[in-house]
Formats: structure tokens, sequence, C-alpha cells
């Protein structure tokens, strides 16, 4: 996997979002569970209706990355959730990166794509380096909301991650989630 490769964003906007309230310090790792991309930016950016959720980026199944919410304002992505001392507002905390991704059940996605692997890493390692994340806040949606979230997922390449540097250990991770 090529992880030295320049990051290229497309932007799409979502009016989803809000002023942050505290300084970046974590990435949130997403599974959309649409079968589509225009579903996905459905939810993203167009539904008004509540609950509006948001990301700052999706991840196309080609890699193609889409800026939805800049990364000074906060997007609705995280929901009730902590890590570590922070028990509120994940939101304002966090960069969140949905990886466009089928669901395959209730608790199960399909699988990613090399495309969107080799994307989702060299966002995470860009994003890291400008913000001086530690790999240990490089979590998923199911790390921070264990038991009401399972994205993204078994089929995630947490290990891949992990071996660049991107994120902990990932035997680490809640057993919702945890590969054998």
């Amino acid at each position: 996997i090529n992880t030295n490769q320049t990051v290229q964003i497309i932007d799409k906007p979502s009016t989803h979002f809000n002023e942050r309230t505290c300084k970046i310090d974590m990435i949130v790792l997403h599974a959309t569970a649409t079968d589509t991309l225009e579903q996905t930016f459905y939810y993203l950016i167009e539904k008004e209706e509540q609950p509006r959720v948001s990301a700052h980026y999706v991840i196309d199944r080609d890699g193609t990355i889409y800026r939805l919410v800049d990364e000074t304002k906060r997007a609705w992505h995280a929901g009730v959730s902590t890590w570590d001392a922070v028990s509120e507002d994940i939101n304002s905390h966090s960069i969140g990166i949905e990886f466009q991704c089928p669901a395959i059940g209730e608790q199960a996605f399909g699988e990613f794509t090399l495309a969107q692997i080799e994307a989702g890493m060299a966002l995470c390692q860009d994003l890291m380096k400008r913000y001086q994340i530690h790999p240990h806040n490089v979590v998923a949606h199911s790390d921070i909301a264990p038991g009401r979230k399972y994205d993204p997922g078994l089929t995630f390449p947490f290990e891949q991650f992990w071996r660049a540097g991107i994120c902990d250990n990932p035997m680490r991770r809640p057993l919702n989630i945890r590969r054998k």
C-alpha cells in the first residue's frame, strides 16, 4: 500500500455542521452502511429531517475523497460517545471519516476496497501530522460507542492501519469488533 500518495480532495459541502468547542485531537473512522454514494450524500448532505448527521470526509469505493464539512467546523458523526477522558462532545474533538461500504446485515459491513484503504491511510497520515494526533486517538465508531455502533466493522483492515502507525494495536478494540 502506498501511504505516501498525495491526498486529492473534492469539495461537496454539507450544511450539517456547527462550531467546534475545542481543538482537534481525534479521528473517528466509520462505514456508511449505504449501497451507493448517492445514498450516502443524501444522509450526510441533503437530509433535512432529524436526525441530521454528517462527516468531514467520505471515501468512495474508487478511492475518491470528498470533503463535506471543513475541518475547522464540528461535523455530526460521533453521537453519544466516550473515549478515555473525553465523555462529552467527541464531535468537537474529532474529524469524522466515512468509508462508503454497504451493510450486509444489521451489524456487519461488506469488504473495503484497496483504493479506499490507500486513500484512507493517506488522509489519516496527513491529518495526524497536521493536528499532531496520536495513534491511540484514531478510533473506530465502535470504539467510542461500543454496543451502540458497530462500524466500521470486522472487515475493516485495522491491522494495516496499525502497521502504518495510524492506530493502536487492533487487538485492543472492544469485543464487538475484535478480529479473530
